[in-house]
């Protein structure tokens, strides 16, 4: 899982204490409302949603990574801020209004989002990827054990119905069960992962939703309410490892700032490397920036999960696109994943 140690990985004591330099130290972490009196030059704006999976831009602007990058290249302090939003729309919508320079989303969000904009100033790609983890279907209901138990009474949780990667999962699993994409479309239920977690908290009989596709944290939440039980997982439907999520950007962004970008860039790829060369110091930073109620030993469970990685690699995106072309999702044919990339990322090895 995640990339092996080498000489290009920082030392555990390196780690350590980047990731403990914290927001005082050179992040330069701005609040998000203090943004209008900062110095426009070198403001860097991430919105992202919340989970594990999204600890790489934690890494950057707490752990000082971004600030790191930007003092090699000579461009000066930046001015970071992230956003939690609940929901891929919501994280779509920031950054096609301007609200937000660079944005965490799924590689299903993604292709709608990079055919929707290609060819204007506002075209979307990626500058690299992140991390891979496994989405789980999990029921309270006792009477589910497989697909096929799923009737018209039960609700499933995604976080944006149909256009989540949640949602494509569960289209991929009905295409291959029943040769019908959209036979689960009915039974979903638009909610992010914490309020999912928390309306199926009243078990089976009391709460309206009795099912919930998760990533984690909020895959182990959710399956310690009682009854709660595992149906099927991303990576028995993908068939193997597929990038899950990416950190994006446009056109216009990158030709503003080419020197910025770049360093953005760069300070994603080396948060991947300070994850996976200390696990436990991310982890106990990602807790205390996202005021997680796991425990260190918790959170160390989902980081070293063998369905997890945090991983700067494209994985299966040729093979993913040609199931929303399928699907009619998608006009346009992926034939390279470097179509869908910036030259940032052109140095990875993808598929």
């Amino acid at each position: 899982m995640g990339h092996p140690a080498d000489r290009t990985q920082p030392s555990r004591r390196i780690v350590l204490q980047t990731l403990a330099a914290g927001a005082a130290g050179a992040a330069g972490l701005l609040p998000a409302s203090n943004l209008s009196a900062a110095d426009d030059r070198n403001v860097v704006r991430f919105a992202q949603q919340p989970g594990f999976l999204y600890l790489p831009v934690d890494t950057m602007i707490t752990g000082g990574l971004l600030q790191k990058a930007a003092d090699k290249a000579g461009i000066g302090k930046i001015n970071a801020t992230t956003n939690i939003l609940s929901s891929p729309a919501a994280v779509n919508d920031a950054l096609l209004s301007g609200a937000a320079d660079y944005g965490t989303i799924s590689l299903a969000t993604f292709l709608t989002l990079w055919e929707k904009t290609r060819g204007t100033p506002n075209e979307m790609r990626a500058l690299g990827c992140m991390a891979n983890g496994a989405m789980t279907l999990y029921t309270i209901n006792p009477n589910v054990k497989t697909l096929k138990d799923f009737t018209a009474e039960d609700k499933i949780a995604v976080p944006a119905v149909k256009l989540s990667f949640n949602s494509l999962m569960m289209q991929m699993a009905a295409e291959k069960e029943f040769n019908d994409p959209m036979k689960f479309l009915p039974l979903e239920i638009g909610i992010g992962h914490p309020d999912a977690v928390a309306a199926m908290q009243g078990g089976y009989g009391k709460s309206s939703i009795t099912a919930h596709i998760a990533i984690q944290p909020y895959t182990a939440r959710g399956l310690r309410i009682p009854g709660a039980h595992v149906v099927t997982d991303s990576s028995k439907i993908f068939g193997g490892p597929l990038t899950q999520i990416m950190l994006i950007a446009s056109k216009k962004v990158k030709d503003k700032d080419p020197a910025l970008f770049k360093v953005v860039g760069e300070a994603l790829e080396e948060s991947i490397k300070v994850a996976n060369a200390d696990k436990l110091a991310a982890a106990r930073m990602w807790k205390e920036v996202q005021k997680a109620p796991e425990s260190i030993e918790q959170i160390m469970e989902l980081i070293t999960d063998p369905g997890f990685e945090f991983t700067s690699k494209p994985q299966r995106i040729v093979y993913f696109a040609a199931f929303l072309n399928r699907m009619g999702r998608l006009k346009a044919t992926v034939s390279d994943w470097k179509d869908l990339f910036w030259e940032t990322a052109y140095n990875q090895q993808g598929s």
